[in-house]
């Protein structure tokens, strides 16, 4: 398989090839797997007809979204050939809370019994603890450093889908569980939280292929999903969703910051 070709810098390049190469079509067997993972809770959404099968038009379009021949590594891109990627990975699945909100959809703010807050709140630290930030060095500001500066276009980006996508993959990839009833139910919901992880892997993201960054996807794909199902409600899942997502988010500001003062 080809290497894919260095990045051109900011120039007169135009964007579609500061944005793709294609030499990375086709794509490693690994994001192909992911797309057919994503495809298979599409399949399943679709069968349940109604509002369903615009979620799973939705999930089809961010499978495909991911498999696009993006030019790696994404941190030498600049401008929209860097924030697009990003941008149509958040807008997909935050453009199904628009379907819910126009057709009704009662998930969209059915809420919990506020135990269940505490619930998500306690489940947020175990992923934190599970993911294995310093939450110290963080703090102190000393993580960044040692992390490296980023440039102010990227970290904004990064810090906007932080607090973006979790809105939009709790009712993509989750909402279906509030409702769920039945085998058919339970193997689309768990086919969700399968979609969730691969979501994450269809884009070439190496730092992911890790054991620690998978077992811990795997705990939050399912640990999410349970909490939806027995609340009855995405809104315990979503905040949970956004603790968990916090830390990166700072990390990513402070590293911004850096970079404009360094």
């Amino acid at each position: 398989m080809s290497t894919p070709s260095p990045a051109p810098t900011a120039d007169g390049t135009g964007f579609l090839a500061r944005a793709f190469d294609r030499s990375a079509w086709p794509p490693q067997p690994v994001r192909l797997l992911s797309a057919a993972v994503m495809a298979a809770f599409a399949v399943a959404l679709w069968i349940q007809g109604g509002t369903w099968r615009a979620a799973a038009v939705l999930v089809a379009l961010d499978a495909l979204a991911g498999l696009l021949p993006w030019r790696m590594p994404r941190t030498l891109r600049t401008g929209a050939a860097y924030w697009s990627e990003n941008a149509i990975a958040v807008a997909v699945p935050v453009a199904f809370i628009a379907v819910a909100a126009g057709t009704g959809a009662p998930w969209l703010t059915r809420g919990a019994a506020w135990w269940w807050y505490l619930v998500a709140l306690g489940l947020a630290a175990v992923l934190l603890l599970a993911g294995g930030m310093n939450l110290r060095l963080l703090l102190s500001g000393d993580l960044a450093f040692l992390v490296g500066p980023s440039t102010p276009l990227q970290a904004r980006t990064r810090v906007a889908t932080g607090i973006l996508a979790p809105f939009g993959e709790e009712a993509l990839y989750r909402s279906f569980a509030v409702t769920a009833a039945g085998p058919a139910g339970i193997v689309t919901s768990l086919l969700g939280a399968a979609g969730f992880i691969a979501r994450h892997h269809v884009g070439d993201s190496h730092w992911r292929k890790a054991p620690r960054v998978l077992a811990v996807e795997l705990l939050a794909a399912l640990s999410l999903l349970a909490l939806v199902a027995l609340s009855g409600s995405i809104l315990p899942a979503l905040l949970a969703h956004l603790v968990n997502n916090a830390p990166s988010v700072l990390l990513e500001h402070q590293r911004s910051q850096k970079e404009s003062h360094g």
